[in-house]
């Protein structure tokens, strides 16, 4: 089989791995994990994401071991996104809580009892998404009982809108890209009032966009207890999108592990690459064109400057890969090889298993990113079927039937 179109920067100053300096140490710490923990792990349903091991495709990739982080098995939203804005909101709510009722003490539980509900149902949510970041903020907002109004440009499928509908959130459509989305829903927030939980800092709570890297740490800290006792993966491949998750990955494991952490391996669309580029443009966080691709949830203009402050000094390589390698990873997953269990992992979920597949490919490539035969390397996955009718017209089949196939082995 022939190789993939790619692009990839192998990044110098991870080379050799530097100390988790004061820098990273503000913006991702251990101490401020602690409280991630202490609050996503008491949401309803909470249980640690599977780490699957993948026999049958470590072998066939001339790797000592290979395992899939599946988010889509994270609460009932089918992806990361809530260990990220669901507790970033918390800061809100219980900010907003204590103006209004001078109480000194708000806690989480508080909010879920309804406590407060006089308070937090005049409160609201919102940010713009191309599906799981909303999907998740409705999903906590119809848990602390207060409104959200999600905005999403007319790309995003059908499914998707739906799906955050059905936790009572309000959908705002937007013609145009995704950032002009995100221009619309920072204006309406201007104007109504509302609280947005993204990437942009806000006068009253600068810290949301930092609380929701920090929340994404939950996914590598999984990772990383799910290895004690074990070697360590020498390998860890992450989705970039505006980097976040990526930068809360390497950053947390950075920290835990120290300068022999697991080599951080980004990977983007060709079409939308804003991390890559930025990597080429002298280490400074660049804004890239906004191009379409399948990986939809990844497709932004912006690389979020809290994150690049991690990944260019941390992340070991950024990889593009073209729309084509992550159709082909979403059926090699639903597949399984070589006695693998089918997995069903959604369009944008499957960025990082593409850049595997393309990096055995591609000797060139395998050889640049050190993926040798003593590998043991980590591919995040972080969606299920999201939207089950954009699954099944990829792979050609349902999520249901994949599962099914699953079920009778």
């Amino acid at each position: 089989m022939s190789a993939y179109p790619t692009h990839r920067s192998i990044n110098a100053l991870a080379h050799p791995p530097p100390e988790y300096g004061p820098a990273q140490k503000a913006l991702l710490n251990h101490e401020a994990f602690a409280d991630v923990e202490a609050e996503v792990t008491r949401f309803p349903g909470y249980v640690p994401t599977p780490l699957i091991a993948l026999d049958g495709l470590a072998s066939a990739s001339g790797v000592e071991g290979l395992w899939c982080k599946h988010e889509g098995h994270r609460f009932e939203v089918g992806s990361f996104k809530p260990t990220g804005p669901v507790y970033a909101m918390l800061s809100v709510l219980k900010g907003e809580v204590r103006k209004a009722t001078g109480a000194e003490t708000v806690t989480t539980q508080d909010l879920m009892d309804r406590k407060h509900e006089a308070v937090t149902r005049e409160i609201t949510v919102s940010a713009a998404t191309s599906g799981n970041h909303g999907r998740a903020l409705a999903w906590g907002a119809r848990m602390f009982g207060c409104r959200c109004v999600i905005y999403m440009n007319d790309g995003v499928s059908a499914g998707r809108e739906e799906a955050i509908a059905a936790y009572g959130a309000e959908v705002v459509r937007v013609p145009g890209s995704y950032d002009r989305t995100v221009q619309r829903s920072y204006e309406d927030a201007e104007r109504l009032g509302h609280f947005p939980i993204s990437d942009e800092k806000s006068s009253e709570y600068p810290h949301i966009s930092r609380e929701i890297m920090q929340g994404y740490a939950m996914v590598a800290d999984e990772i990383f207890r799910q290895f004690s006792g074990d070697p360590p993966p020498t390998h860890v491949l992450v989705p970039g999108g505006g980097g976040r998750l990526a930068a809360a990955t390497c950053g947390h494991l950075w920290e835990r592990y120290g300068s022999s952490h697991p080599r951080v391996v980004v990977v983007e669309p060709t079409n939308s690459a804003c991390l890559y580029h930025s990597a080429l443009d002298d280490g400074a966080a660049t804004v890239s064109s906004d191009g379409r691709s399948v990986m939809d949830g990844l497709v932004v203009e912006s690389a979020s400057p809290q994150a690049w402050e991690i990944l260019r000094a941390g992340a070991f390589a950024f990889l593009t890969v073209p729309d084509e390698a992550a159709v082909d990873a979403m059926r090699q997953a639903a597949a399984g090889v070589g006695g693998d269990p089918p997995l069903v992992i959604g369009e944008t979920g499957i960025a990082a298993w593409a850049g595997l597949l393309a990096a055995t490919r591609d000797e060139e490539l395998k050889q640049q990113l050190g993926i040798d035969s003593g590998s043991r390397v980590v591919v995040i996955a972080t969606e299920g079927a999201t939207d089950p009718e954009v699954y099944g017209s990829l792979v050609g089949r349902t999520p249901d039937a994949v599962l099914a196939q699953e079920d009778s082995e």
